[in-house]
């Protein structure tokens, strides 16, 4: 029996995280956690997962133990569902509706109220909540980032959309300073204490419209995770600002990071979206939506200033 086979009694809603498990092409993580955004209990998910684990024959080996890899994580994480789900009934993307000033303050209002959910899940979803896969997948990043020679001991970082300062510690052991922006207060104090004691960490909460404070050419590296996506929701101005501002911050071959652009699920657009800003703001696109991680299925869109 094939893997589609497999999974043709189930739920389309479900279907394209199980599938994308099985096969390979998603990490386990980041297929729980879109199992989990979708299915209607815990309880319903682990019945779902005993059904197909009795659906796959005893000689597809890898499939199995991708399976049995998804269900251990699922059991180990009795709460996640729960977690997940109560992020996300903070963080609604209607909140976007209205003006860019209005979405940008309703995303400040979601991730405050979000942040006393789960920390750790506000951050990340993949995370489910749990302080050791959040570290383990920010030390996967951070890896990707010295291979690719944005971090060393002359840099200066901007972690754009800091939330609770994750990113912050795990590099500013690697590079001069870091300077890390939010637009949630609740975060910000998350973030401030969490860096306590990192003299050459600063943590600053920001509009979310531009920025304002970060001195021209003042930036080497400039890392957006998984705050983009809500630039993209507030409207297509907004976006625009950012990239121009990161090229104004940026010194000559600066780099700007972009570890997920929109959460549409069209990953072509995406692409189109950011060559075509890139060529407008004096960058160069290195990396064009890759997928460089193996415990996350984040997209990494690397631009360099040219000029």
């Amino acid at each position: 029996m094939t893997v589609d086979e497999a999974l043709s009694a189930y739920p389309d809603a479900l279907r394209p995280a199980l599938r994308g498990c099985l096969t390979g092409e998603l990490p386990v993580a980041s297929a729980l956690t879109r199992l989990l955004i979708q299915a209607e209990s815990s309880r319903a998910l682990t019945r779902l997962l005993d059904t197909l684990d009795a659906a796959i024959v005893a000689d597809e080996i890898a499939v199995r133990r991708r399976l049995q890899a998804l269900r251990q994580m699922h059991a180990e994480h009795p709460a996640a569902w729960g977690t997940i789900q109560g992020v996300l009934g903070e963080v609604r993307h209607e909140a976007a509706a209205g003006d860019e000033a209005q979405a940008v303050e309703a995303f400040a209002r979601a991730f405050d109220r979000a942040a006393g959910v789960s920390p750790e899940a506000s951050v990340a979803l993949h995370s489910l909540g749990d302080a050791g896969r959040l570290e383990q997948a920010t030390a996967e990043v951070v890896r990707r980032m010295a291979e690719w020679s944005l971090l060393g001991p002359d840099r200066t970082v901007l972690d754009f959309g800091c939330g609770i300062g994750r990113f912050a510690v795990a590099i500013s052991g690697r590079v001069r300073r870091v300077i890390g922006l939010d637009i949630s207060a609740r975060m910000v104090a998350a973030a401030r204490r969490r860096c306590a004691g990192l003299a050459n960490v600063e943590i600053r909460r920001t509009s979310g419209r531009d920025l304002a404070g970060i001195a021209d050419g003042s930036i080497d590296t400039i890392l957006a995770a998984d705050s983009f996506p809500y630039l993209v929701l507030a409207g297509p101005a907004l976006v625009r600002r950012h990239v121009e501002e990161a090229a104004r911050v940026l010194g000559p071959g600066g780099h700007l990071l972009i570890l997920n652009h929109s959460y549409r699920g069209d990953e072509a657009a995406d692409r189109r979206e950011l060559a075509d800003l890139a060529a407008d703001t004096g960058f160069r696109l290195r990396r064009a939506g890759t997928r460089p991680f193996a415990l996350w299925d984040g997209l990494a869109f690397h631009l360099v200033k040219d000029r």
